[in-house]
């Protein structure tokens, strides 16, 4: 439940407080992508909730030089929501709903993922889109991402999921450039989650016709550790 897990005693409203709180720590230039988890881990357990949702993501994927674990991830996930982190909570949900690393209960997940979606919080609005997809919505899936676009509140992994309905015409017309563009504005955002799967796909679909840039793309995508 993350109550090992500190939080920030800073009355300061940019972390505490009504205000909610979201998105991923920033990760100083002098900071390798390879030890990017060690950084956030430290920060995490200094109270910060940015980072430790970003080290709880880092626990689910295992880059970034850690090894997979579902119940540390949901711990600090769990500590980022207790601090009004809107994308610890969006992703808290989707552990209830499935039960990965905590006690399973869907109903409870389902509603914190539409809370956060409702909120235009871009990590509930993920989750809320890929539950449209997995029951064959995929124009509602589109319908949501795109509607992130036009809030302006969106994060690495909507732009890399909008991207791959363009690319591929998953509920939406088939647009090839306007879903690369996504993904190199994802891949961008590195190492924010998302960004790594999208220097990837970049890679691939580029290999064939421009290869200087598919490289950069396979580069960034090994500098964070995404299994090619």
């Amino acid at each position: 439940d993350g109550h090992d897990i500190p939080v920030t005693k800073s009355d300061d409203p940019s972390v505490r407080g009504n205000a909610p709180l979201e998105g991923e720590a920033g990760l100083p230039f002098d900071v390798a992508f390879d030890e990017r988890a060690e950084f956030f881990r430290a920060k995490a357990l200094d109270g910060d909730p940015r980072a430790q949702h970003s080290y709880a993501l880092l626990r689910w994927s295992g880059f970034g030089g850690v090894a997979r674990d579902e119940l540390e991830s949901a711990k600090f996930h769990a500590a980022a929501a207790s601090q009004n982190h809107l994308d610890g909570l969006a992703a808290l949900g989707g552990c209830l709903r499935t039960g990965t690393g905590v006690k399973r209960d869907v109903g409870l997940g389902l509603r914190i993922i539409d809370l956060c979606s409702g909120l235009g919080n871009p990590t509930g609005v993920n989750k809320k889109a890929a539950l449209l997809e997995s029951n064959d919505d995929d124009f509602g899936a589109v319908r949501l991402y795109q509607e992130a676009v036009e809030r302006g509140r969106v994060n690495a992994l909507l732009l890399f999921n909008l991207g791959w309905a363009y690319i591929h015409g998953s509920g939406v017309e088939a647009d090839r450039e306007r879903g690369l563009n996504l993904w190199r504005e994802s891949a961008g955002r590195e190492p924010d989650e998302g960004s790594e799967e999208a220097a990837w796909n970049l890679h691939l679909e580029l290999e064939g016709e421009d290869r200087d840039e598919a490289n950069k793309w396979l580069i960034v995508a090994q500098d964070l550790g995404y299994e090619c």
